[in-house]
């Protein structure tokens, strides 16, 4: 494809995207469709995961379920691609997608780039901690550039102190702990990775979220973005937990 081809392209699902977006958001500062086309996402890749979050959105069968074959992984991507034009972004998630094989997770990440879209990595990071230079390799081998990992107390499934963690604060240090993965796993490769950090608030941990700020802006020559996400109550939740509305994690 000429340079000319993949503008034509760009220019194309830009305009499909700005139709998509109701009218009353069409507003001079709405970048859906003007610099950005959406996201697009992977389903079923590995719907197990060995942790077990009171904010889970798996369902019951997730563990049971099999992962999809690697041609069914790659169709998937195919179709984000057409979606999304070049330079389009994938998160490559489903349950913990870095329990899949590694050289299988390595071939998704190099087969997206391929096809000239961006893949992040969606994680709880804890295989990265469990087999050292694994981030590495994924840079290395698979191409990778971006990585999301999540870090709350809503999250049951560390093996160290952190799984006894009751405030945001006390995940201080396992958040420090990740920023230094980061750094290092960049020095090393003399790559470049762009990182992003999720975490589910809820009733209970609403007031961490301004400690997690501060530690996000100590910290971001290491992390890129943070995004808080009020929990959703699918999946397999806990049902004693309370959510929280966008107006209150905002204020």
């Amino acid at each position: 494809m000429t340079l000319a081809q993949e503008a034509a392209e760009v220019r194309a699902v830009l305009a499909a995207a700005w139709q998509r977006v109701p009218a009353p958001f069409r507003g001079p500062t709405q970048f859906m469709g003007r610099q950005y086309a959406g996201c697009g996402a992977t389903i079923g890749a590995m719907p197990k995961c060995d942790f077990h979050c009171t904010g889970c959105y798996l369902n019951a069968d997730a563990n049971r379920a099999r992962p999809a074959q690697l041609s069914e992984v790659k169709e998937q991507v195919q179709q984000i691609r057409v979606w999304l034009g070049p330079c389009g972004n994938v998160q490559l998630t489903d349950g913990e997608i870095s329990l899949r094989d590694e050289s299988e997770l390595i071939e998704i990440i190099a087969y997206t780039r391929g096809l000239g879209l961006v893949p992040m990595l969606m994680t709880h990071g804890e295989t990265f901690r469990r087999r050292p230079g694994l981030l590495e390799r994924l840079m290395e081998k698979g191409g990778l550039t971006e990585v999301c990992i999540h870090i709350d107390t809503t999250q049951r499934g560390r093996r160290d102190a952190y799984r006894f963690a009751q405030t945001e604060a006390d995940l201080d240090g396992l958040r420090t702990e990740f920023a230094q993965l980061i750094r290092k796993a960049r020095t090393r490769t003399a790559r470049r990775l762009e990182v992003a950090s999720t975490v589910t608030v809820t009733k209970h941990n609403l007031n961490g979220v301004p400690g997690i700020i501060r530690w996000f802006l100590a910290n971001a020559d290491a992390f890129k973005m943070v995004s808080f996400q009020p929990l959703a109550e699918v999946g397999r939740s806990d049902p004693s937990l309370k959510g929280v509305t966008p107006d209150e994690l905002w204020r």
